[in-house]
């Protein structure tokens, strides 16, 4: 997984980098391919700013999802 991070605050480097494990194990059910890639902004109002690269919307939503979870 390709994974780009812009003005990220070192602060939350753990809670991040285990996020992305999570969800660099992620597959489609449907195609089965993995998360090719994120992009990663910073944090407003507590939440990281993300754009996925996957197969299909539904894998997208799944890895958004792991990333959302409240710091």
């Amino acid at each position: 997984m390709k994974i780009t991070i812009e003005d990220r605050n070192p602060r939350f480097a753990d809670r991040l980098r285990e996020r992305l494990n999570r969800a660099e194990q992620l597959r489609c059910d449907e195609h089965g391919g993995p998360v090719a890639g994120v992009s990663i902004r910073g944090r407003e109002n507590g939440w990281f700013d993300s754009t996925w690269v996957t197969c299909c919307e539904r894998l997208q939503k799944q890895a958004s999802a792991i990333l959302k979870e409240r710091c």
